[in-house]
């Protein structure tokens, strides 16, 4: 007999701000938010439960946040110090099971398939998980428990701050049914609007509307947001959720301020936003650039595109020009990364490139996708993110879909 799949997912309440009262107790109870310069223009990195009361939330620019709270504390940030406690979060996460997936610094899938014997049920496993951070760590992480990943997400989203909520087996479908369909990882900006046209405005409706009226919609899409209406998880990773950004970044092993390994990792990093891209069915209007230098202070910059994109050769010479507008040469480089923003389905009419131009591109980074599929992304390159004479090497990188 096969075990039912048990699967916990766990997101860290308020993680950064959490760290910083952890290390500054005078915080507790204040409104406080983490992130850029108040008077400047970078946006929110996380906000306590009491600043969220006022309508601050991450990726806010910061200074809409200082209008909403002025009242409240401005922090930086200690990013190192909150990688430290991630990395303790996830030993304690790992002592529970070897089946471990940190999908953020403070976000992690944990399956517990067949450990009944060792930790009891689903609901007993969590409520040790949660007590245990807490016990170890300090901080307070909410959990949602099911036999999917999907429901398991909504569920810890539905349990916040610091609780715990399982949906037995069988009530899957029966625990979506109610909620509005934008609380459904897979649905975002784009397609929310094309759903609520049809009258679809809650989970309950997709899994009426049927089958096969939703794959006469959206074709192949239609059946993965049937499957999710029902809280099954799906196998493609394309559209396991609907992003609001694709990012890459990398740090290298040692601070460098070589223009041409710094270009050589721009190209790199945009290959790898273009093909998420592509593997989302997704294009940017937006594109961002991230550094961060020796002294560890960080610079975003981003740029909008007169019309979409999702071609490795227009998000690369879009990051290199911030990048060229915002490095002095000479200043050592810790960090840099990628960012397509903005995104949005091939709803829109191409101006810039004919169409013989366009279906060219098409056709050749269709043609990478495939090789990479089959053989790995580092089997083909384009040869400005190579290393002169050198064949291709792996490079430590960190990939982030943003969803807030």
């Amino acid at each position: 007999m096969t075990a039912t799949q048990s699967i916990l997912h766990v997101d860290m309440d308020a993680f950064f701000v959490s760290v910083e009262e952890i290390e500054d107790p005078s915080l507790k109870g204040k409104a406080v938010i983490v992130g850029a310069d108040p008077d400047g223009r970078g946006v929110v990195a996380a906000a306590s439960y009491e600043a969220r009361k006022f309508g601050v939330h991450s990726a806010m620019p910061i200074r809409t946040a200082k209008k909403l709270c002025p009242n409240a504390v401005f922090l930086r940030g200690h990013y190192e110090k909150y990688r430290q406690y991630s990395e303790k979060v996830g030993r304690i996460f790992e002592s529970f099971t070897p089946q471990v997936e940190m999908v953020s610094i403070d976000e992690a899938y944990l399956d517990l398939t067949g450990t009944e014997r060792l930790h009891g049920g689903p609901l007993r496993a969590a409520d040790r998980l949660v007590r245990s951070v807490k016990e170890r760590t300090g901080l307070n992480c909410s959990v949602g428990a099911s036999t999917s990943r999907l429901v398991s997400k909504i569920a810890s989203d539905q349990a916040k701050p610091h609780g715990l909520l399982w949906i037995l087996p069988g009530y899957e479908a029966r625990f979506l049914a109610p909620l509005p369909i934008r609380r459904m990882p897979g649905i975002g900006k784009v397609t929310e609007p094309e759903l609520l046209s049809l009258g679809i405005s809650s989970i309950g409706d997709l899994q009426h509307f049927g089958l096969g009226h939703l794959r006469e919609r959206f074709g192949k899409y239609g059946e993965w947001l049937y499957r999710k209406a029902l809280g099954k998880d799906i196998e493609a990773y394309a559209y396991s959720e609907e992003p609001k950004s694709i990012s890459h970044e990398t740090t290298f092993d040692e601070d460098t301020a070589d223009a041409e390994e710094l270009e050589r990792t721009l190209s790199w990093l945009s290959e790898r936003v273009a093909l998420r891209l592509r593997e989302h069915g997704l294009f940017a209007r937006t594109i961002g650039l991230k550094l961060r230098n020796a002294a560890f202070k960080t610079i975003t910059r981003d740029v909008s595109l007169g019309e979409p994109t999702h071609f490795d050769s227009v998000i690369f010479e879009n990051a290199l020009r911030l990048f060229e507008g915002s490095w002095n040469p000479g200043d050592k480089i810790r960090l840099v990364g990628v960012r397509a923003m903005n995104l949005e389905r091939a709803s829109f009419q191409w101006g810039l490139l004919d169409a013989g131009e366009r279906a060219k591109r098409e056709r050749a980074v269709e043609a990478v996708d495939k090789l990479r599929a089959k053989f790995g992304f580092e089997a083909i390159q384009v040869a400005r993110s190579l290393e002169p004479g050198c064949e291709p090497k792996a490079r430590k990188t960190r990939r982030f879909l943003g969803r807030e």
